[in-house]
């Protein structure tokens, strides 16, 4: 009997693994949408609670979107396409010039109030932590680096950005204004 499991355990473990593995895509099916669907939001900090931020952004989604998905990034990874493909950036200021080139200059109406993170006279992100100041936006989800300014920017190739980029709807701004209402 013991013989006869163990002469055959490669064929068990190879079955558990494929099991695994349908099972792990079933779920990442059920769990996820697609990209027209979804706002990425990447976060170049030290600390993001991707769950609870996706969650209360997902309290008021606009029209069309089943999902928002926050999590982190670093500079390493800034490069992989997956993160290129991001709606919503939340850089710090010492990364803001190295990133700058993938973001895309944002109307200052569209945000009355807010100060910007400028560059050759455009807006480009939004200020969302300032010690100075003593703004912090979304401090209950996000760990932001102390003594360091940081701001939220979006992705001029993103397809939730309505008329500032032709695509189809402005999802990513209705939930960056959401996210700025976040203490």
């Amino acid at each position: 009997m013991i013989k006869s499991l163990l002469r055959n355990l490669h064929r068990y473990v190879f079955w558990a693994l494929i099991s695994v593995m349908l099972w792990a895509w079933i779920f990442t099916l059920l769990l996820s949408a697609p990209e027209k669907n979804k706002i990425t939001i990447y976060a170049d900090v030290p600390e993001i609670d991707g769950n609870a931020l996706s969650i209360e952004l997902e309290k008021d989604l606009p029209k069309g979107i089943r999902l928002v998905d926050a999590k982190t990034f670093n500079s390493l990874l800034f490069q992989q396409y997956a993160v290129l493909k991001g709606d919503l950036y939340l850089v710090p200021e010492s990364d803001a010039e190295t990133y700058l080139p993938s973001f895309l200059p944002i109307d200052r109406a569209a945000f009355p109030g807010a100060a910007f993170y400028e560059s050759d006279g455009e807006a480009y992100g939004i200020v969302l932590y300032d010690e100075q100041a003593g703004l912090i936006t979304g401090g209950r989800y996000v760990t932001y680096k102390e003594g360091e300014r940081c701001f939220l920017f979006f992705n001029k190739d993103s397809k939730h950005l309505g008329a500032w980029n032709g695509s189809a709807d402005d999802a990513a701004i209705v939930i960056a204004r959401h996210f700025l209402t976040l203490r």
